[in-house]
């Protein structure tokens, strides 16, 4: 099969996957008693079309992009690049973010993580909170989100509040310096693992993608927390001495804090297993997965186990909505959902890509987000919840030429999700 048709299949199964996803969603409404909460089903959200004049926000914003950032990251000295691509993915999610104009969009980290710090206090202090903090989970104590994660966010931003870190100002900052984070994170694995000249040509994927639209949760906070990790561990697969030493405590460290973000975190650890053992590295394994299993067991001091409390966000993972939405639909919607955020342009990329050392982390993510799948703990809302996993596969961009034509695909795909997809976060 010729390149050409290849690209053409991989368009036309992006666009039937989501035409299936819709067509199979909308019988699923039909005959589901009780509500699914998906009003823009398999999207969380309504569909509520408008045109106003915020749409120019991500327009002008991802034309600058299109326009600068593929001959800067062919040109430009390394570093400058890193931070050309970070900084244009802050000013594309927030152009996107001032689009969405959703009352709760500037809030959402507050409503579901900041605002509830105090029952740090409530409980006592820090250690009673983790004592009694999985069984105030199991008897839906907290609020959804606190039920479904580790404490790790909730006493960040405890932890925050008192030394003055507080408000929507700080809160949003901490979501898209997270933004940066992984934007840079997926750059510089790519440069590591399939080297700088098809990182370069990554980059600008990396910021012009529909998934951007979700860019204002504290997903993104997990996801720049676990992917800088990731890039750490990865690094240090590929240098010696005190450097890969540092590397490996950091990303070591880091691991750990994303575990106790997010228990999906977990399965970032199969694209650095997939570098590290091809390059084996096993003294960075050892050592960043010593570190990581430390800060995890560190709460055991208080009375909290990570494992049980993962045992616990299942039980009341099924207890909730994810009784009425159901399995096997899902299994195949999320992944359409997933084909959405990363756009029709990786899926031509896909297609088109043959150069095996970025198929190891690009494959290598693909397969985390199969697991992540089948475990049947993401009953839609994968827009959102999968957002860790996107900047690695959104890598595969590397492989298409005139990279402008596609980038502006992506942005007309993110546009139209601003304009028409009404949802909280």
């Amino acid at each position: 099969m010729t390149t050409r048709a290849r690209t053409g299949a991989a368009l036309a199964a992006w666009t039937l996957l989501l035409a299936l996803a819709w067509l199979l969603g909308q019988a699923k409404l039909a005959h589901t008693a009780g509500g699914l909460q998906l009003d823009a089903m398999p999207l969380y959200g309504s569909w509520e079309p408008r045109l106003d004049a915020t749409l120019l926000a991500p327009l002008a914003a991802g034309a600058l992009a299109i326009a600068v950032l593929p001959a800067a990251a062919a040109r430009w000295r390394w570093r400058y690049v890193v931070i050309a691509t970070a900084a244009a993915a802050v000013l594309f999610s927030t152009a996107l973010a001032l689009a969405h104009s959703h009352p709760q969009t500037w809030s959402d980290l507050d409503n579901h993580y900041a605002s509830h710090a105090h029952l740090v206090d409530d409980a006592g202090g820090l250690a009673p909170f983790l004592r009694h903090y999985t069984e105030a989970q199991l008897e839906g104590a907290y609020p959804v989100h606190l039920q479904s994660h580790p404490p790790g966010l909730v006493l960040f931003f405890w932890g925050a509040a008192r030394i003055g870190l507080d408000g929507l100002v700080f809160q949003n900052a901490v979501i898209q310096i997270a933004v940066a984070a992984m934007a840079a994170a997926a750059l510089m694995t790519g440069r590591d693992v399939a080297g700088e000249r098809l990182a370069r040509r990554a980059a600008p994927f990396l910021v012009v993608a529909p998934a951007a639209f979700w860019h204002n949760n504290a997903d993104l906070v997990f996801a720049g927390v676990t992917l800088s990790a990731a890039a750490c561990l990865i690094l240090a697969t590929n240098r010696t001495g005190p450097r890969s030493a540092a590397l490996t405590v950091a990303g070591g460290l880091l691991a750990g804090a994303g575990l106790m973000l997010s228990f999906s975190a977990a399965l970032l650890a199969i694209p650095v297993l997939a570098v590290a053992i091809r390059r084996r590295r096993w003294s960075v394994l050892a050592g960043g997965g010593a570190l990581a299993a430390a800060v995890v067991l560190a709460p055991l001091l208080w009375g909290y186990w990570w494992l049980e409390g993962l045992q616990v966000t299942r039980v009341r993972y099924y207890a909730g909505v994810a009784a009425v939405r159901g399995y096997w639909y899902f299994l195949f919607a999320n992944l359409a959902v997933f084909a959405l955020a990363l756009g029709p342009a990786i899926a031509a990329a896909l297609a088109r890509l043959r150069d095996s050392r970025m198929w190891i982390v690009v494959g290598s993510c693909l397969a985390a987000v199969v697991i992540a799948d089948l475990s049947g703990m993401s009953s839609a809302e994968t827009e959102r919840i999968w957002q860790p996993f996107m900047p690695f596969v959104l890598l595969a961009g590397c492989a298409l030429p005139r990279p402008r034509v596609w980038l502006a695909l992506q942005l007309a795909v993110a546009v139209v999700l601003a304009a028409a997809l009404h949802v909280q976060w």
